[in-house]
């Protein structure tokens, strides 16, 4: 190690590699869109000339994007790498502004590249990439759970277990079953649990705005935290219509993909609660400016995920622990658990029900490279080999 790291912020990129990798879920996850039994994301590893390594993660989704692994790493190796590893000094708010010239969209890949830099710059200055976003105004969160789409019979048995592990908050996956069938279910669990459980209905785009209206006007003396994304994401007119209607709070997801989307949202007045995904959103710094339009509109946000390996909800957490505007309920921070394998340690920090901030530097966590390998069903580097 030579003295550059004590006396500079930043040292070039001098190599960078990228897997492809998959992991089995622990139990299939039935969506609106199908059953997923897997996921797949990308991980980036890039080095400096100084030899800190620094972990990144997309995670594409067509529900979002349209986007596949395929086409996230194919950026990065012909547009997004090449680019970093020409730069003198890889700041990471420069280097997201570069990549946004570059390329309108692809999100996901720049914030890969996002939350690597992030994790060497924390590393470098022995700060924990929270520090680097803002802050931190809190040092651990209530960890939500997710239900499937389902009976109200399997929701019990998924909420008796994880009430006994510490969780109180559980998202209602819906979209497919009749309107009826969904009221139903909702009031169900609530005479069942009271308040000693949150609810958040997710529709995944399911609904026509008939079917959202008639859901709204059914639960309308519920208690549920709020409602997500109950239309198609191209839909905003068709949000700042029910949530003039509702006294219930909607929640935009699919809806909020970049800062000009929670612009238009917010302005229309057409939900009350962001659903922030570190990957989705392009990683840390690009998800921090979506926060603060919601704080400036009175919006709370929800710290979402996308069945995600252990980086990006590192990342997620350092950037959610900065936001003062969250809203008092669990947040999506148990997708590593929910996967046969992941190569990092970040489950360690999730603990009956509630998800620590870890004290180490950059995004806090270690990653098992050999496992990465193991995973990896393509790869790629670029640059010197170290």
């Amino acid at each position: 190690m030579t003295d550059r790291r004590r006396t500079t912020a930043t040292a070039p990129i001098v190599a960078a590699e990228v897997f492809q990798v998959e992991a089995a879920l622990v139990v299939p996850y039935k969506l609106t869109e199908g059953i997923l039994t897997h996921t797949d994301a990308v991980m980036l590893k890039l080095t400096d000339a100084d030899g800190v390594e620094g972990w990144g993660e997309a995670n594409p989704s067509s529900t979002f994007d349209g986007d596949t692994i395929g086409d996230v790493s194919k950026v990065l190796e012909n547009s997004f790498l090449p680019a970093v590893l020409a730069e003198s000094n890889p700041q990471p708010g420069s280097i997201d502004a570069l990549l946004d010239s570059m390329v309108p969209k692809q999100l996901c890949a720049k914030g890969a590249v996002s939350m690597a830099l992030l994790d060497i710059l924390g590393k470098r200055l022995n700060v924990p990439a929270a520090t680097l976003i803002g802050g931190a105004v809190r040092e651990s969160l209530p960890v939500l759970w997710p239900l499937s789409n389902g009976t109200v019979e399997e929701d019990i048995e998924v909420i008796e277990g994880r009430l006994a592990q510490g969780f109180t908050s559980f998202m209602l996956k819906m979209g497919t079953s009749p309107i009826a069938d969904e009221i139903r279910r909702v009031f169900a669990l609530e005479a069942r649990y009271g308040n000693r459980i949150k609810l958040i209905p997710d529709a995944n785009q399911g609904w026509s705005r008939e079917q959202a209206r008639e859901f709204l006007a059914g639960i309308a003396k519920s208690n549920v935290m709020f409602v997500e994304q109950p239309l198609a994401k191209d839909d905003i007119a068709g949000m700042a219509m029910l949530a003039g209607e509702t006294a219930l709070a909607l929640s935009a997801d699919e809806s909020v993909i970049g800062l000009a989307e929670a612009g238009r949202l917010a302005s229309l007045n057409a939900a009350r609660v962001f659903s922030i995904k570190s990957s989705k959103n392009g990683g840390p710094l690009r998800a921090q400016r979506i926060a603060a339009v919601a704080e400036a509109f009175d919006i709370n946000c929800y710290m979402n995920s996308q069945i995600e390996f252990g980086i990006s909800q590192a990342a997620s957490l350092q950037h959610a622990v900065t936001v003062v505007n969250l809203v008092d309920m669990g947040h999506a921070f148990m997708s590593t658990l929910r996967l046969s394998e992941d190569p990092t340690n970040f489950s360690s920090f999730v603990r009956d029900g509630v998800v620590h901030l870890p004290s180490d530097p950059g995004l806090g966590i270690k990653v098992d490279e050999t496992h990465v390998r193991r995973l990896s069903t393509a790869s790629f580097r670029i640059g010197e080999r170290r």
